[in-house]
Parts: structure tokens; C-alpha cells; sequence
């Protein structure tokens, strides 16, 4: 790890201090503000406290408020907003003092047989492959202060992923991540992990029809300026997130400034384990 930030499973440890209230701890990755897949992670983690353990952690909604601060500890005030048979909902706020972050809906459910459908996984290069994101990044002067920071994925990025383009506005980008660290056996902490390798290498792919390179990611932080606005991930069966996870990055719209990018997400055998979506704002620096 780089001096300064957390693994996973450290990071998604978080101290409960009341009634639904949790605190967690920042990554120490060095943006001008908190990433967002570490306030959706350590949300998930919040909710999952609250809900019993036979309904597993289906789908999250978050809505991004205001920039938060790294090394000032998060807030996260769980409301109960239903408990059914089937599901329970959970509205988690993520509070740094008096700021409100970011506020998010939690779905959980029970797993019972049911529909059951996946579109197929792309087919392409395995991992072992593929180029480690910091050669990739060799060519563009190498990676950055804010990326050397995520050290707890490993990433490492497909070449060309083949096949009909026909849902985005350039070619698709894949990505295969995993935790360097292993998270454990708990279904909560897995979720949470793939939902903080899914806000990772979004904003690359949103300006590519913009003549962008993946993985030229010091390039766009000089290029680009970017936020993210919400974040939607639905979870299909449990992941692995200390093990290989193949992202399929795309970005079907853009305009005003705004970007929606999403991303089906696949392990090593093809199954699909879930998909997200997110909006950004993006403007090019002048």
C-alpha cells in the first residue's frame, strides 16, 4: 500500500457508536475530495449491519451531495425505512460533522429460486494477459499522485474488447480488477469491495468518445475536470471482489457537460455478478 491508505477489509471495518450509526475511516487517497466508491462501500457495510442475515444486500441508489474531506472520519446514520418478508429498504446518510456527503437507498432481500437471467460475458483476454494499468500509464508519464493512491485494486486493463459497440458512443473498455487483499468470507464485506472497484476508471471511460486512452489517467486529471453525481449498483448472486472481476465499461449518452457510464460486471468464470450506473459531470480545463 501506498504510505498513507487502507486495505479494504481495514477500510470497511467501521465503529458503531449508537443505534444505526457507524463510523469509518478514509482511504487516504490523495483526490480533492473523497472517492465516492469508499462512501458507497462503507454505506453498504452500514445497512448490512441492520438487516438480518438471510436477506443479502441486492442494490444501492446514491445520490453524491458535497465533497468530503480525506482523513476526517465519516458518519453513517442508518434509517429504517421498511422491513417486509421479502425485503428490507435502509436510507443511509454519510455525515462528516455538519456536511451531509451523500445520501443512499439500500435494498436487501431474500434469495429465493426465481428468474434467473445474464446477458453473456464478453469474451476476452484473462488477467494474467492483460497490462498492469501502470504500464499502460508509462506512456502518459506514468499514473499521478491520485491514481499511485489506489493501491488497494489491482487493475489491469483488456486491450481491445471485440464485439457490436451498438449500446456506447465509443469502443468498450475493459477493466479486470480485484482487492490485493484478501476480504474474507462475509458477503457484506465482498459486496462492499465491488463497490468500490465499480466508481474506478468510470470518468476514463466517459471522455473516450472525446479521443481519450484508457489508462492515461494523468492526462485526463490535467485534461478534464470530473465529479461523480449519483451511483446505481444492483449486486446478482455473491461476488468475489479479492478475486478477478471483469468490468465492461461503456457510456450510451453525453451532453450538457453530463456523462452516464455503466458497467456490467463478470467473474472469472463469465457469471455476471452485477452492474452499475453512474452520471458524472465532466468539463474540459482550459
Amino acid at each position: 500500500m501506498t504510505q498513507g491508505t487502507v486495505g479494504l477489509a481495514e477500510l470497511f471495518t467501521l465503529e458503531r457508536t449508537g443505534t444505526d450509526c457507524w463510523v469509518g475511516r478514509t482511504d487516504g487517497v490523495r483526490l480533492p475530495q473523497l472517492f465516492g466508491g469508499q462512501l458507497v462501500g462503507q454505506t453498504l457495510v452500514a445497512a448490512g449491519a441492520s438487516v438480518e442475515d438471510a436477506k443479502a444486500l441486492h442494490s444501492i441508489h446514491t445520490t453524491f451531495l458535497r465533497a468530503g474531506a480525506s482523513g476526517v472520519p465519516v458518519t453513517f446514520r442508518v434509517e429504517r425505512l421498511r422491513d417486509g418478508r421479502s425485503i428490507s429498504t435502509r436510507q443511509v446518510d454519510a455525515w462528516q460533522g455538519e456536511r451531509l456527503l451523500c445520501r443512499s437507498t439500500v435494498s436487501c432481500a431474500v434469495e429465493p429460486d426465481g428468474i434467473s437471467h445474464q446477458r453473456p460475458a464478453p469474451t476476452v483476454p484473462g488477467p494474467q494477459d492483460c497490462p498492469d494499468i501502470r504500464d499502460v500509464a508509462a506512456a502518459d508519464g506514468g499514473l499521478g499522485e491520485f491514481w499511485e493512491d489506489f493501491a488497494a485494486v489491482e487493475i489491469r486493463l483488456v486491450p481491445d474488447v471485440p464485439g457490436e459497440v451498438a449500446h456506447s458512443a465509443s469502443p468498450v473498455n475493459g477493466v479486470w480488477m480485484r482487492s490485493v487483499d484478501p476480504i474474507g468470507d462475509d458477503p457484506v464485506l465482498q459486496r462492499a469491495a465491488l463497490a468500490y472497484a465499480s466508481d474506478l476508471m468510470l470518468m476514463s471511460t466517459a471522455v473516450t468518445p472525446h479521443g481519450h486512452v484508457p489508462g492515461h489517467e494523468r492526462s485526463l486529471a490535467r485534461d478534464w475536470t470530473a465529479v461523480s453525481l449519483d451511483h446505481a449498483l444492483w449486486f446478482r448472486g455473491t461476488p468475489r471482489a479479492d478475486d478477478w472481476m471483469l468490468f465492461e465499461h461503456s457510456t450510451p449518452m453525453g451532453r450538457a457537460g453530463r456523462a452516464v457510464v455503466e458497467a456490467g460486471v463478470f467473474d472469472r468464470a463469465g457469471s455476471s455478478i452485477g452492474h452499475c450506473v453512474q452520471e458524472a459531470w465532466i468539463q474540459r480545463r482550459s
